[in-house]
């Protein structure tokens, strides 16, 4: 048994005690209403019933009084906070892909690719980029990038790859698209596709040549502008952050060119899995000769002529650039210097 606090002020306390042998025996409690003409005066009323229940029951009233009143007092008192799961903002960044290939990352490091496969260029929960590489006898063998995929969660299941203009298709869910030249095509309600020669290209090189470029407007604000050439594509990604995180060639685009740089030091960390790929292809392709600087340093005639065109700005400020130059005029010829420059000057 026990004491029910719940009792008019000024009047004596009521208890509530066992009797009998203890055997659960009845005792005379008191609750209390109102009585009289509304003036609120309590009046006792005799109730009887077991000791224990009552007890039980006060006990269970004055509980849920005490939590109804610290539910009120959070709601008077507590400010109301809403909790959201954004996109990360900030300014669209540009990740540009050219020559055998270079990627110069959206944080603005640049990595090389010398090997064929199939590449993720952005890897996020909803947007899918691929790059694939094959050698052409445009660069004496070593791979450049041969098609670009776009594909993933924000399309809804819709995929996009664009190839070069002799050996490549421009292809919508596995079908012939923008067949004329200009033209546009919709991809559902989501995206809009726009083939016509107006683009800034990523290397001078190829600035006298007529320009085919396919512009993609997507969804989440990611725009891509890929430029189709004889047995190669340049691109230009540009697009916002992705709030869940991102991976690929292009980097993680958190301001931080050095991981970027660490996470493609070993590009074959980048390779797509079979089960992935937006291609569509029979078999993947084999992998292509491996060469290294090394090789070039045994002819020091070309090594020399290979360091007097890779000097200068912006070579001796870009080490990264610097490399990628030497290797490139070692294997694939002298042009590429200037190609290479060209695209490290490009504001993205």
């Amino acid at each position: 048994g026990g004491i029910c606090g719940c009792m008019p002020l000024g009047q004596q306390e009521s208890q509530m005690a066992f009797v009998g042998t203890g055997q659960g025996a009845y005792t005379v409690e008191t609750v209390y209403k109102f009585v009289g003409e509304g003036a609120g005066e309590y009046s006792n009323v005799p109730l009887r019933g077991s000791s224990g229940y009552a007890g039980v029951i006060c006990g269970a009233s004055m509980a849920l009084l005490a939590v109804l009143a610290v539910v009120a007092m959070l709601y008077f008192v507590s400010p109301t906070t809403t909790t959201t799961l954004q996109q990360v903002a900030g300014p669209p960044r540009s990740c540009v892909i050219w020559g055998d290939p270079h990627i110069d990352s959206f944080d603005h490091s640049v990595a090389s690719v010398y090997d064929e496969g199939q590449y993720w260029l952005v890897n996020s929960q909803t947007v899918w980029i691929q790059g694939r590489f094959l050698a052409t006898p445009f660069t004496r063998g070593l791979a450049a990038t041969h098609a670009i995929a776009v594909g993933g969660h924000f399309l809804q299941g819709h995929t996009v790859v664009v190839g070069p203009l002799e050996s490549g298709k421009i292809l919508v869910d596995g079908k012939p698209a923008l067949t004329t030249f200009p033209s546009q095509q919709e991809v559902g309600a989501l995206a809009k596709l726009t083939y016509d020669g107006q683009a800034k290209v990523v290397d001078d090189s190829m600035s006298a040549e007529d320009k085919h470029v396919v512009h993609m407007d997507l969804p989440s604000g990611v725009r891509i502008e890929i430029m189709r050439w004889a047995n190669h594509v340049n691109a230009r990604i540009t697009m916002m952050s992705q709030w869940n995180g991102q991976q690929g060639l292009c980097g993680n685009m958190n301001g931080n060119a050095q991981d970027d740089k660490d996470a493609n030091s070993g590009s074959a960390a980048h390779l797509v899995p079979q089960s992935a790929s937006l291609f569509r292809h029979n078999a993947p392709p084999m992998p292509a000769p491996q060469h290294t600087l090394a090789d070039c340093k045994k002819d020091p005639e070309k090594y020399d002529k290979a360091s007097k065109l890779c000097s200068g700005p912006p070579y001796s400020t870009r080490h990264d650039l610097k490399l990628a130059c030497l290797f490139d005029v070692c294997f694939a010829g002298p042009q590429y210097a200037m190609q290479d420059g060209w695209a490290a000057s490009i504001e993205h």
